[in-house]
């Protein structure tokens, strides 16, 4: 018999699809025992909060969405069992595979600590592994545009989504390490850019010069020189011309 109330396993492994479906690793993250573990079946377990979302990481950063679609559940103890259709949309095609899963909560920690995935590994990377490879293969100018899209739509996840796990972004003294800082440093441009209008340049090699207005005046300036390697931003330095936004 299964527990019941707002933590019982059931709300533990929704709680860990809907971050998955957002697509933001620092909810995913939330989400997961610190030993947590995410294994293929049969290949060998991804170990440790980290190695599940470096797992999970490349497909949903680079899906422009994500939808998990439950068919089944079944919840025995602390296990629950998922039938779905995980399905991602990248360049505006989708692309779907059906898995079986098995979520394992820690009661104590209120959080997914295991899952063990049943499905067919072989068909989807033979499926998305182009798809993938594509992607790594973009060149500079492409991997830039998509991230400043996400920043005109405001997505933080969007903006976030072509950096490098251990990318890094400096601003003047400030520098964020890693995937999970940058976004958050990107949560905070929202609120710095309301109420003014981001213009960027043409991306020219690996620099963007930009400006934001707020009532038709110029209210700050810069350029952004960034670095990509195999498709990800690995490193990206603001330049100010002007005082802090």
């Amino acid at each position: 018999m299964s527990r019941v109330g707002p933590t019982s396993p059931r709300a533990a492994v929704d709680a860990l699809l809907a971050a998955i479906e957002s697509r933001d690793l620092r909810r995913i993250a939330a989400q997961l025992t610190d030993d947590a573990t995410w294994q293929n079946v049969p290949h060998p377990p991804a170990v440790g909060r980290e190695a599940v979302l470096a797992l999970l990481g490349p497909i949903l950063t680079w899906s422009d969405r994500v939808e998990w679609e439950v068919l089944t559940t079944a919840v025995v103890g602390d296990d629950v069992m998922v039938e779905r259709v995980d399905r991602f949309w990248i360049d505006g095609s989708e692309h779907a595979v059906r898995c079986n899963g098995v979520f394992t909560v820690d009661p104590a920690a209120e959080r997914v600590a295991a899952v063990r995935d049943y499905v067919d590994l072989g068909e989807w990377r033979a499926r998305i592994g182009p798809v993938l490879a594509g992607l790594t293969a973009r060149p500079a100018t492409d991997v830039i545009a998509r991230h400043l899209a996400g920043v005109a739509a405001g997505d933080v996840a969007a903006m976030a989504a072509d950096y490098a796990p251990g990318a890094t972004l400096t601003r003047g003294a400030e520098v964020y390490r890693g995937w999970s800082e940058i976004a958050g440093y990107f949560d905070t441009v929202r609120t710095r850019l309301a109420g003014g209008t981001t213009h960027f340049g043409a991306v020219d090699g690996h620099r963007v010069a930009w400006t934001i207005e707020r009532d038709g005046t110029a209210a700050a300036s810069g350029h952004d020189t960034y670095t990509v390697r195999d498709g990800r931003i690995v490193e990206q330095v603001v330049t100010l011309n002007t005082p802090d936004f």
